[in-house]
């Protein structure tokens, strides 16, 4: 009888967990092979997880802001206003742009009009490990959109012109990135990520509505089976 409760009670906490699971999972993205490399692309809210919802937030979604006119759906934005700290936490395949391990090009379709930047943490290139607590940053080399964007832009560098933060080295399939606040406030806007392993490729918006669509299969029943398994642990 008491099994019988726990098995349930169980289960009911499976889905509720397989809900928060798959709500901002990256399963649609887009790929191409433009100029000498291949590129994945993906939008700003398909994050993976988040650590608080007080941070980064969905614009339209969560009613943190009204994205700017040429936004691509919704976008995220630090609604703190820089009075709390957070990240964001995305994991992507390059298998499937039919890309190599390397050193690849973190770009983004920003609007930041008062270079109020986040720092960028790549699992493989700046540890083994994700983090549990905010990584010891250095700028420049980890730092991203330390520019002034007021309109929306594909920003290939990371502070005032320097690559910094923005070439890192990816491993072969799934790669772990997240971002960090650093300065980001209501005033920034993240609309759409690009990774390129041209270096000196620059992305347009034609460019990304005319890259290929993908979507990963949703399978409840291994979600079931992973988040059981978390539950046991």
């Amino acid at each position: 009888m008491f099994q019988r409760c726990y098995l349930t009670l169980g289960l009911t906490i499976c889905f509720l967990l397989m809900q928060s699971i798959t709500s901002f999972a990256v399963d649609e993205f887009k790929v191409s092979q433009y100029a000498k490399g291949e590129q994945i692309w993906f939008e700003a809210e398909a994050f993976d997880e988040r650590d608080s919802e007080d941070v980064y937030k969905l614009g339209i979604a969560e009613k943190a802001k009204k994205p700017s006119d040429g936004a691509y759906g919704d976008i995220v934005t630090n609604a703190s206003g820089g009075a709390k700290k957070g990240w964001l936490l995305y994991r992507f395949d390059i298998s499937f742009a039919k890309g190599k391990a390397g050193d690849w090009r973190f770009i983004g379709r920003v609007i930041n009009p008062n270079n109020h930047s986040d720092w960028l943490w790549v699992l493989g290139d700046d540890g083994n490990k994700i983090p549990e607590v905010e990584p010891a940053f250095v700028r420049p080399d980890d730092i991203i959109f330390e520019e002034n964007i007021p309109v929306w832009t594909w920003k290939m560098t990371g502070d005032f012109g320097k690559d910094a933060g923005t070439i890192n080295e990816l491993q072969d399939g799934e790669n772990v990135m997240m971002i960090w606040t650093r300065g980001s406030s209501l005033e920034v806007q993240y609309d759409v990520f690009c990774w390129s392993s041209d270096l000196e490729y620059q992305p347009t918006d034609e460019d990304y509505e005319k890259a290929e669509e993908k979507t990963l299969p949703v399978n409840p029943e291994g979600l079931l089976t992973t988040t059981w398994g978390r539950l046991k642990q």
